[in-house]
């Protein structure tokens, strides 16, 4: 490659110039961290906001909320979305599958789930140490 023999090893390069690269490195992390906590900040004040209680022929939903037991102030647009994957889910459609798994996913969310709490395998069978020599005598 016709660039390669601009590439210079980073034990190579002075000590200012790592430290200011270094440096940049630490602004721009910094930067990008801001970015996501931003929009997670503002993904979270979107799920939160109010539900439009009509489909989109105009339809109340209400009546469904009512058949599910969930009361008309506990619809925000978060419990919507879940809905609509639970929805999804029971549908047959074939996205059937994905839903079912995010559904999955945000009950147990997986990210938290300690070794302990998973099935864990224990053989207590008795080891045999004469039974595993060939019996060749």
């Amino acid at each position: 490659m016709a660039n390669e023999k601009n590439l210079i090893p980073w034990n190579k390069r002075t000590e200012s110039e790592q430290r200011e690269y270094a440096r940049q490195g630490g602004k721009k992390s910094g930067e990008v961290r801001r970015q996501r906590k931003a929009m997670k900040e503002q993904a979270e004040m979107l799920l939160s906001l109010p539900f439009n209680l009509k489909d989109k022929n105009g339809n109340e939903v209400k009546k469904l909320l009512a058949t599910l037991g969930i009361e008309e102030d506990e619809i925000d647009n978060q419990m919507a979305m879940i809905i609509a994957l639970w929805k999804t889910a029971l549908s047959g459609g074939k996205n059937q599958i994905s839903a079912f798994q995010e559904l999955r996913n945000i009950v147990q969310d997986e990210q938290t789930t300690e070794d302990n709490d998973k099935v864990q395998i224990i053989n207590d069978l008795p080891f045999d140490d004469e039974g595993d020599e060939d019996e060749t005598d």
